[in-house]
């Protein structure tokens, strides 16, 4: 969840209730026929078309840079109400860590986060209640929240280099509901004007770290991939768009490694592993595993982008079970579609299901090699073939070279 701005109210989570070098030719016997070499991948950065959270490039303004160091603010918070209990203060600090982990993990290392924490519970200086989280959250009420938590906080803590604040409310404040978050925040402390803050609730229990890693997605730009409204058709179905293949979207999901599409806009992806093919031309590429395209570059290709139009492409990634996909139901050929004009919320990013109607949704979504799928628009075929090891060999073919 994310929150965008003074006078705009908190858009409920409703998954709370419930990265490259230049494609290789077509083998041949006639020169004459090989592949050409495919498109700069400058051509595949599909410009923003949006303000604030969104799918194309560059992420906005008002994102955090996802490359360097992050340093960020972690303070515990308790209330009058709802006093945390003694000792409690460890098993808070550990249960969001590994969300450190995974976006330093993820990255490749290109994200470093230095996490200073307040060394005891801070009392806030109103009950739990007064900040309605249960009760409809406004960007109002959010900043009172997190201003109190800084004010109180400030006589122990420095926050004179801190980039992002992260509030961490007591698990007995189990009104706090959920953890939004806010790149407007409008709050001085130490000579520092801060921001950027995400306050955890009490799904922080639910989800653990991976709700870190989530919300810090926001703060860097990224979207969210869940529905805010579920299709007329399928009610009730929030992940009908993207289900469990990115953070950003289910954050239980069984494959939560970030979309290759995602680590190229955060900068974790570079420009020489994206294959970007061409409508009038054959590509063909060799595409890692999504998790492994992060720590192997620049020397491999992460993933086949399609341009459609200037705001949509085709975007084919290798998802297989390793790194945090190691839980996946189905590997092969992730292909999904990416349009710029679409806000956070309502679909940005659209998988394409190789196997519709069947009883696992989208965890079974990947194509499997030797099959292909066809462009509906276009007439461009994509065809999926193994390579050594986990490699996936990815063909694009228009429909008049076929």
């Amino acid at each position: 969840m994310h929150e965008r701005g003074r006078g705009r109210a908190l858009t409920a989570i409703a998954a709370l209730l419930v990265t490259g070098v230049a494609a290789a030719p077509l083998a041949t016997d006639n020169a004459a026929h090989a592949a050409p070499s495919p498109a700069s991948s400058a051509e595949c950065r599909l410009p923003a078309a949006l303000d604030d959270l969104g799918s194309g490039f560059p992420v906005d303004d008002q994102a955090l840079p996802a490359v360097g160091t992050l340093e960020a603010a972690m303070v515990f918070v308790d209330f009058e109400d709802h006093p945390a209990p003694r000792g409690s203060l460890l098993k808070a600090e550990s249960n969001l860590r590994s969300g450190v982990e995974y976006l330093e993990n993820v990255s490749g290392g290109d994200l470093d986060i230095e996490v200073t924490t307040s060394d005891a519970w801070v009392r806030m200086p109103e009950p739990s209640t007064s900040y309605p989280f249960d009760r409809g959250l406004s960007y109002e009420d959010h900043v009172r929240y997190i201003g109190d938590a800084i004010e109180a906080a400030d006589a122990e803590f420095d926050f004179s280099d801190t980039d992002v604040v992260w509030v961490v409310a007591t698990e007995e404040a189990e009104n706090i509901t959920y953890s939004p978050t806010t790149n407007y925040l409008d709050v001085t402390a130490d000579g520092n004007h801060l921001t950027h803050a995400v306050t955890f609730g009490y799904d922080q229990w639910r989800w653990g770290g991976l709700v870190l890693a989530h919300e810090s997605g926001h703060t860097l730009g990224l979207p969210d991939l869940y529905l805010y409204e579920a299709p007329e058709d399928d009610p009730g179905n929030w992940h009908a768009a993207a289900g469990g293949w990115d953070l950003m979207g289910l954050i239980s999901g069984q494959a939560p490694e970030f979309l290759a599409w995602h680590r190229w806009q955060l900068g974790w992806l570079g420009d020489r592993q994206v294959s970007c093919a061409d409508l009038d031309e054959r590509t063909a590429a060799t595409l890692v595993p999504v998790a492994e395209s992060t720590t192997s570059r620049p020397t491999s290709d992460g993933m086949v982008v399609l341009p459609l139009s200037e705001t949509r492409a085709v975007v084919v990634e290798n998802r297989q079970a390793t790194g945090y996909d190691r839980e996946i139901l189905t590997t092969g050929a992730l292909v999904y579609t990416v349009d710029t004009t679409v806000r956070s919320g309502y679909g940005p990013v659209r998988i394409v299901d190789a196997t519709p109607g069947s009883a696992a949704g989208l965890d079974d979504a990947p194509f499997q090699p030797g099959s292909s799928w066809t462009e509906p628009t276009t007439g461009t075929v994509l065809s999926f073939d193994e390579a050594r090891g986990d490699g996936l060999r990815v063909t694009v073919e228009p429909a008049d070279q076929r």
